[in-house]
């Protein structure tokens, strides 16, 4: 299945469902959205076989519910779903007709806006028109860089060329995520989201089989962030590289040694403990065959 295709089907956008109103039948409201929302599941399940006239009937019902509880999260669930029916369909004026009215209601509202413009660049995706995608993807990165979709959106771009067998394209589309992601992880150092920056620029570097870059971000995230949050993790993938990539087993083995000493409730002890053995026993047997 298109790599497209199967986000937009299996887009789940979830809001807080009654957010900031008081609904006296808040289980009949949600019955309702139920309902409606399994008879739009029928087409996205087989959408060459339903008719156009269900897809309208379906829309109808979807467009009532969001007029009848526009306070509501489930509303704009209501008028995604629209939007996706309508790209399942291969309507994509009206998805992004959809889309667009989308974005002109929740300016305010970072996620809501960053999920209507992916949705939109999917659309020019499936019509084999990269060059209009691309610009609302770069949109994303620009005006809701911290947004779910917005830390994800760089790598997508990057791997997009490397699905069209794009090598030289998808290496500048990571360089170009790595600094973008660098200036997010500066921006954001002292929150959760600098970690996440530098997180990716690691998974950059890991895309790019740039090996001794991965070990620098790597160190880096270690030594900003290992007072604030356990790092167990990411000494663990610094081991791991040393050990696999660049069959460095004393490098490996200080990095497991120092996981131990500073984790020792780590849930990683075992296995930090299990390939401490296996360098030791590589180490021995390659001193063996040095002796004979």
């Amino acid at each position: 299945m298109n790599r497209v295709i199967a986000a937009v089907i299996s887009l789940s956008f979830a809001f807080v469902m009654l957010s900031g109103c008081q609904i006296d039948d808040q289980y009949a409201m949600e019955r309702q959205y139920w309902q409606v929302q399994k008879q739009a599941e029928r087409i996205f399940d087989n959408p060459h076989a339903s008719p156009p006239n269900e897809l309208e009937r379906v829309v109808r019902l979807l467009k009532k519910f969001a007029e009848e509880y526009p306070q509501v999260g489930l509303a704009v669930n209501a008028e995604f779903t629209i939007a996706r029916l309508y790209i399942v369909k291969e309507e994509y004026d009206k998805a992004r007709e959809e889309l667009r009215s989308l974005l002109g209601e929740h300016t305010d509202s970072q996620s809501i806006s960053s999920e209507a413009l992916f949705l939109i660049g999917n659309t020019y995706e499936l019509e084999d028109k990269w060059s209009l995608a691309l610009p609302e993807y770069k949109r994303i990165m620009r005006e809701h860089s911290a947004t779910p979709r917005g830390l994800g959106i760089p790598i997508y771009i990057a791997q997009h060329y490397k699905l069209k067998y794009q090598p030289d394209k998808m290496v500048d589309a990571l360089q170009e995520a790595v600094e973008h992601y660098r200036r997010l992880a500066d921006k954001y150092a002292a929150s959760p989201l600098g970690f996440r920056g530098y997180s990716l620029v690691a998974q950059c570097y890991v895309l790019l089989k740039d090996w001794q870059s991965v070990i620098n971000t790597l160190n880096i995230i270690v030594d900003r962030y290992k007072d604030r949050i356990n790092v167990d993790g990411v000494l663990m993938d610094l081991a791991l590289v040393y050990r696999r990539q660049l069959n460095d087993g004393a490098k490996a083995k200080e990095v497991l040694e120092r996981l131990i000493r500073d984790y020792p409730e780590s849930k990683l002890l075992n296995m930090a403990t299990a390939l401490i053995e296996e360098i030791d026993k590589e180490e021995g047997e390659g001193q063996d065959a040095e002796t004979e």
